[in-house]
């Protein structure tokens, strides 16, 4: 067992700020890289991470945490709990616009309730992309369409999982 203490949790955002940043990444296969898949995957992302930390040095790039490897962390020194991932599409995809959350960034934003911000962005005219999903046992995350078709993503800390680590 280790003795290190757990750092602390970053503060929780307001409700509406920024959460969580994501990019989605082309499925490695279009690379033809002669190395196999395995490979293509991890240069992709070794690529485009090469790419975001030179053009934004204030992004720190994190090891991929256990059951997570298809992705590249990344988090900001200010504001503090801002963070984000270079992501890999789902399998099977072809191209980039067949898997629910479409090409580009996504930016989530942090709510106190998955459920009741689900409800108000129908009600108001947005579109439900894809169902709410947890996060390991940090919280829950659903993406969504204004609109006019703009995506963005809602992101509930699991305010008691939180607690715990403090």
């Amino acid at each position: 067992m280790s003795t290190n203490p757990k750092p602390a949790a970053p503060p929780m955002p307001p409700t509406g700020a920024p959460y969580w940043i994501n990019i989605m990444a082309i499925d490695p296969q279009k690379l033809k890289v002669c190395m196999g898949p395995y490979f293509e995957y991890h240069q992709l992302l070794t690529l485009r991470k090469e790419f975001y930390s030179t053009l934004f040095p204030a992004w720190q790039f994190q090891p991929a945490e256990a059951g997570m490897e298809g992705m590249v962390q990344f988090a900001f020194e200010q504001p503090s709990g801002l963070s984000g991932g270079i992501v890999k599409l789902p399998d099977g995809c072809v191209k980039p616009s067949e898997q629910p959350m479409g090409i580009g960034t996504i930016v989530y934003y942090s709510v106190e309730s998955t459920d009741e911000i689900t409800e108000n962005i129908v009600k108001l005219g947005g579109v439900k992309v894809m169902d709410k999903m947890g996060h390991k046992d940090r919280g829950w995350f659903a993406n969504f369409k204004d609109p006019e078709g703009n995506r963005f993503g809602t992101y509930e800390p699991n305010k008691v999982a939180m607690d715990k680590q403090e």
